[in-house]
């Protein structure tokens, strides 16, 4: 008698007040919520609500009053002594007992006497066992703050995992629950009312959410197929699975090949890889680059233009930022500096020349793939310096391009990852970035200024006061003028040395101190520091 909107909306309220029902007294604000939900106009919402609550209904309060009030209705049809009945509040009651029997049959009830607190962690565990009834019901429960306490977050979270697994009552949530994403939920509804006979149901759907441009959902097919093929139970989400068929990372023909492979182990392989990895991009803080040249900004300047440019790193024509220097001092300034313009991002550093062919091969244990972070934004930070393997460096090489970074093949299991969404951004001496060049834009850094030069040294005796725990670290006045000879990696090494051996609460670098560290005075090396520009041909 009732429409399938309405048959599934009151049979999931009812899911909920067997569950936690009697531990609130109102019960509008969830009746409505789930009468928004299922699309029901607010009339039609008011008078099932008062339906909802007359007597006859409220009356039956566990499974055995429905079966009493079964076994009640056939006595009076078989004695022809039946009333006028009223036919909603029986659909209303026969629902109500379906809830019952669902509810039972997942565990969902609880005794009468028991706490609220056992029940709010009854349906807690059912959800996070991934029964996907409980997944819905206690994300609606907690994105409205009833009986749980408020998250809207974490709520939404399982409603979507519902949705995900092809749930109706999920994508209707996530509907009301997810508005950035309605065209994906609306696509999968359609499938889901047309598999169970109710197509005509979506254009109310369709009427309130919009318009959304129709395309081939393949996730939705392949976990049809799996259902199908009883590989996974539908009424029971499986993270796993989940991760797989939803794979930023993975092409459709991948994910059908390991989704219904009998091979276990195979799809273990495969579960282990970063499946959740997004191509989003991290917020990017440019004023952590403030004040790092101070005598040529149209250094920073250049770096800006080029860390503007990470949106791109997923196109052919993406050419990665490298800093060239044979000062490793400046290298690994720049190498600690980046991260600051990414503060949630995930940073690896890899030295290309310490890779070995274990590092290379092609699986999951693949230096590229290993260090990804699913759930986070990925810089890495490949440094090439002194002598490099041919194979390392034409590993490195190929990861550099994102058309071979978009398609980074595995042999086991055997898939093409998209890993685009990596930003990689390289650190190299001179002479390698002679073989770098066709793959990157290069930034030279060029020769520090004596102003410069004094602000990295002071710099330099703070970090090392506060690395080796020295509470105050100073330098002699008249010393700066006489290290300014110098390179900076001389001077990082001979201040790490002398605050090493000479470590006390209180430290004055004196020349004396310093003499026996920093080499024969006189013997003048060539400061790097940064400047230069993007395609920058001079050597």
């Amino acid at each position: 008698m009732f429409d399938h909107l309405t048959e599934i909306m009151l049979k999931n309220y009812f899911i909920a007040e067997n569950t936690v029902g009697r531990f609130y007294d109102d019960k509008r604000p969830l009746f409505f919520t789930y009468a928004k939900i299922f699309l029901l106009p607010q009339e039609e919402a008011e008078r099932l609500f008062a339906l909802s609550q007359a007597q006859e209904v409220l009356r039956v309060q566990s499974e055995h009053e429905y079966h009493q009030y079964l076994r009640m209705k056939q006595y009076l049809a078989m004695n022809a002594r039946s009333a006028a009945a009223d036919t909603e509040i029986d659909e209303i009651i026969y629902l109500k007992g379906t809830a019952f029997t669902l509810a039972l049959n997942f565990q969902l009830m609880v005794n009468a006497k028991d706490v609220r607190s056992v029940a709010c962690e009854n349906l807690t565990i059912a959800a996070e066992d991934g029964l996907v009834l409980a997944l819905n019901t206690l994300g609606i429960l907690q994105s409205e703050g009833i009986v749980f306490h408020k998250d809207e977050g974490n709520g939404c979270k399982k409603i979507l995992s519902a949705a995900e697994w092809n749930c109706e009552e999920g994508l209707l949530a996530a509907l009301h629950y997810d508005p950035e994403n309605r065209g994906k939920y609306l696509e999968c509804l359609q499938g889901c009312l047309v598999r169970i006979g109710h197509a005509e149901v979506f254009e109310r759907a369709l009427e309130k959410y919009g318009s959304y441009t129709k395309g081939e959902h393949g996730e939705y097919r392949l976990l049809e197929k799996a259902f199908r093929q009883g590989i996974i139970k539908r009424d029971v989400y499986n993270k796993s699975y989940a991760r797989l068929v939803y794979s930023e990372i993975l092409g459709e023909h991948d994910k059908e090949t390991l989704l219904l492979t009998p091979n276990k182990e195979l799809f273990a392989e495969a579960s282990s890889l970063p499946l959740k990895l997004r191509h989003g991009t991290a917020e990017f803080h440019a004023k952590a680059l403030d004040g790092v040249r101070p005598d040529h900004p149209e250094e920073s300047s250049k770096v800006l233009c080029a860390l503007g440019n990470i949106d791109l790193r997923g196109m052919a024509t993406y050419r990665p930022l490298c800093f060239v220097s044979d000062s490793k001092f400046m290298l690994d300034y720049y190498a600690t500096l980046l991260p600051r313009c990414f503060e949630t991002s995930h940073v690896e550093r890899i030295e290309i020349g310490d890779l070995v062919d274990y590092d290379f091969e092609p699986t999951k244990n693949n230096i590229f793939v290993r260090g990804c972070d699913e759930d986070a934004f990925n810089l890495y930070l490949l440094t090439f310096r002194g002598e490099i393997t041919e194979r390392a460096f034409d590993m490195a090489k190929n990861f550099l391009q994102s058309s071979k970074r978009g398609k980074y093949r595995l042999n086991h299991p055997s898939v093409a990852l998209d890993l685009s969404s990596v930003l990689p951004v390289c650190f190299c001496d001179r002479e390698n970035a002679k073989k770098l060049k066709p793959y990157c834009d290069m930034v030279r850094i060029a020769e520090l200024t004596a102003k410069e030069k004094r602000i990295f040294t002071e710099r330099t005796v703070q970090g090392k006061g506060n690395l080796y725990g020295v509470k105050e670290l100073k330098i002699q006045e008249g010393l700066f003028e006489k290290l300014s000879i110098y390179d900076m990696d001389e001077i990082d090494r001979a201040i790490d040395s002398a605050v090493r051996e000479h470590r006390t609460e209180k430290l004055l670098l004196t020349e004396s101190l310093l003499c026996s560290f920093i080499g024969s005075v006189g013997s003048k090396k060539k400061a790097y520091g940064f400047g230069g520009s993007i395609h920058d041909d001079h050597e």
